[in-house]
C-alpha cells in the first residue's frame, strides 16, 4: 500500500470535496491569469486589495447565513416546545 493511497482514505468526504473545490478554484485563477497575460490586461486590483475583498465576501456570506439561521431557529424551536392546545371534549 502506498503512502498516498493511505492518506486519501483518511480524509473525510467533506474534506475531499473542499480540496477538489479549492483545486478547481486555483486552476480557474491560473487560467484567468494566463488570459489576462495573453490579452495584456493588468489585474484590476493589487493582489492584497483583491484578497481583502474576497475575504470580505466570504465573511459577509457566512454572517448572513448565521443570522438567517438564528432567526429561523427560535420559531421552529417554539413550535416544537409549545404544541397547539388540545380541544376540550365535553360530554
Amino acid at each position: 500500500m502506498s503512502a498516498a493511497g493511505g492518506a486519501t482514505r483518511l480524509r473525510s468526504p467533506r474534506t475531499a470535496a473542499f480540496l477538489r473545490a479549492a483545486a478547481v478554484s486555483f486552476a480557474a485563477g491560473l487560467l484567468m491569469g494566463a488570459v489576462y497575460w495573453l490579452l495584456g490586461i493588468r489585474s484590476p486590483a493589487p493582489p492584497l486589495l483583491g484578497l481583502t475583498g474576497l475575504l470580505g465576501i466570504v465573511v459577509g456570506e457566512r454572517a448572513v447565513r448565521a443570522a438567517c439561521g438564528r432567526w429561523r431557529r427560535p420559531a421552529s424551536a417554539a413550535r416544537d416546545e409549545d404544541p397547539a392546545p388540545e380541544k376540550d371534549s365535553h360530554p
